[in-house]
């Protein structure tokens, strides 16, 4: 799989996922750690990798979870299938990713 994180339109990082061998790579288009799906870390593991991408989504425990999760037609919380639906975007910033392969 891979995912691009942008900030607007500019590409910050393009992260490269093999969910057999749980292996992340990444390429960082930005030189501001901010703006990188990893800051300061260029590499990152798989569990880096989950934690980022629930970073990108509404909170496990938020209320009404259950009807969150059925309006963006759901059966259970897992970050990446939220991410197919939002694109991971959050009220706090501009940034957000595009799944550009699977």
């Amino acid at each position: 799989m891979v995912l691009e994180y942008y900030n607007g339109n500019k590409l910050s990082t393009r992260i490269t996922v093999d969910y057999l061998t749980e292996s992340v790579s990444i390429v960082n288009y930005t030189d501001d750690l901010i703006d990188r799906a990893f800051g300061i870390n260029t590499t990152p593991t798989f569990e880096d990798y989950e934690n980022f991408l629930e970073s990108r989504c509404f909170p496990r425990t938020r209320d009404h979870l259950k009807i969150i999760l059925k309006d963006l037609n759901l059966d259970f919380y897992e970050p990446i299938e939220i991410i197919k639906k939002t694109e991971g975007r959050l009220a706090e910033d501009d940034m957000y990713l595009k799944i550009v392969e699977e």
